[in-house]
């Protein structure tokens, strides 16, 4: 029965996403059928985590609200986000990353990570160069579209990627399609983590390439900002990178979701159209600021987290979990709980601003604790950025596909068979 919770997930692609088994996974809406069965299991044997066995693999399933809290407010310890599962598949292209930093080892790489990113602060302090990447492609992706024209994921895609190569690597990078191609492979390889053989070529290719744009150290990009900073070599600075090209694509799929969400709520467009007109469009602090928009772009990410499943290792004894057990906090399950969101499936993006969408309910689109993303608030920026790029210079949004009106918002969501049909903004 765990396996019923646990098999979608993996199928769908922990690392990326696997495109046959997400489509297959929306025509049955899976994610919601386990939340269903989660709650059944929950309605039967009481709030408590659950101890389960997945492929001979102990597994404690959190189905409370305060034991999500408890693991992130521990994490990194007792609670490893280094768990194996995770740390064989991010193995295969960024074996140093500290997010499978052993807990001695992360303080060094984690402060380097919130140095770069700039984690405390809503705008990036690089936040004018970044503005003028997302201005540039965004208007290269419109002018391809047209006045009026349909934007796919492909296309929207494609123009994203050249957004995160000019934040992270400097425009020298923008036309780099094969350093994303290389790394997409590798994390592909990922999906399967230990069952697939490591291409320590492959990797190298990669590492290569990315390391002659870090040599590069192009100002006004997040690469820039590394060669600046001296982390020491315990904070491996180089193999950090590519989790940051890898977290991004996460970051692509919540602004196509959020697109396709206003594409489909009509006075939502209207309110986050009226915010983006009263900003100064040349104040690269203005996606910061952008209150609504920034709502319904975390509204996006409690409907369809784009990390389908948390997981922790404890390192010792807790009372929550044995030392062995894999914790799988099942993101969806506590984004969508209708016994405690009178929201849940519906698009409401005022739930973020009035304190209803809180860590305290277990809604951690970027995780929490001292192992929550560090780039949080630039990748809300950045998103931001793009929304309202798009939404100054179109109206007349049309969602073709999928239907997300009528009926409660499905669980599951195939972002890559989303179509918008745009208008002319006047």
């Amino acid at each position: 029965m765990a396996a019923r919770v646990v098999l979608p997930l993996i199928a769908q692609g922990p690392i990326i996403r696997r495109p046959r088994a997400e489509s297959a996974a929306a025509r049955v809406d899976a994610m919601r059928r386990s939340s269903t069965l989660l709650s059944r299991l929950r309605d039967k044997y009481g709030d408590d985590p659950l101890l389960v066995s997945v492929g001979g693999r102990q597994v404690v399933l959190p189905l409370a609200a305060r034991d999500v809290r408890e693991i992130l407010a521990l994490t990194p310890d007792p609670y490893s986000p280094a768990s194996r599962e995770k740390s064989a598949a991010l193995r295969h292209f960024e074996p140093d990353a500290v997010l499978i930093t052993p807990p001695g080892q992360r303080p060094p790489r984690r402060a380097l990570n919130e140095a770069v990113l700039d984690t405390p602060h809503s705008a990036h302090h690089l936040a004018g160069a970044f503005h003028s990447a997302v201005r540039d492609e965004t208007g290269r992706l419109l002018q391809r579209v047209g006045p009026t024209g349909i934007v796919t994921w492909e296309r929207f895609h494609l123009m994203f990627h050249r957004i995160v190569r000019r934040i992270v690597l400097g425009s020298g990078a923008a036309d780099d399609v094969v350093l994303t191609r290389l790394l997409d492979s590798l994390r592909a390889d990922g999906n399967w983590a230990f069952a697939h053989p490591r291409r320590s070529g492959e990797r190298g290719l990669f590492a290569d390439r990315l390391a002659g744009h870090l040599r590069r150290a192009e100002a006004g990009s997040l690469a820039g900002s590394l060669a600046d900073l001296d982390g020491g070599p315990e904070a491996e600075p180089y193999a950090q990178v590519p989790h940051w090209l890898f977290a991004f694509d996460a970051a692509a799929i919540a602004a196509f979701d959020t697109l396709a969400l206003l594409a489909a709520h009509e006075s939502e467009t209207e309110r986050a159209c009226r915010e983006v007109e009263a900003y100064d469009p040349d104040d690269p602090r203005v996606p910061a600021e952008l209150a609504f928009l920034r709502s319904c772009v975390l509204e996006a990410l409690r409907l369809w987290p784009t990390t389908l499943v948390i997981l922790r290792e404890p390192l010792r004894p807790t009372p929550l979990a044995p030392v062995g057990a894999a914790v799988a906090i099942v993101s969806s399950f506590f984004h969508r709980d209708a016994q405690a969101l009178d929201f849940a499936d519906r698009f409401t993006p005022e739930a973020w601003p009035d304190g209803r969408a809180a860590p305290a309910r277990g809604i951690v689109p970027f995780s929490d604790g001292a192992a929550a993303c560090p780039g949080r608030n630039l990748v809300l920026y950045t998103v931001t950025a793009v929304l309202a790029e798009v939404l100054r210079d179109f109206r007349g949004m049309r969602l073709l596909s999928p239907m997300l009106v009528g009926g409660p918002l499905p669980h599951t969501l195939d972002h890559t068979q989303i179509e918008i049909a745009f208008g002319p903004a006047k």
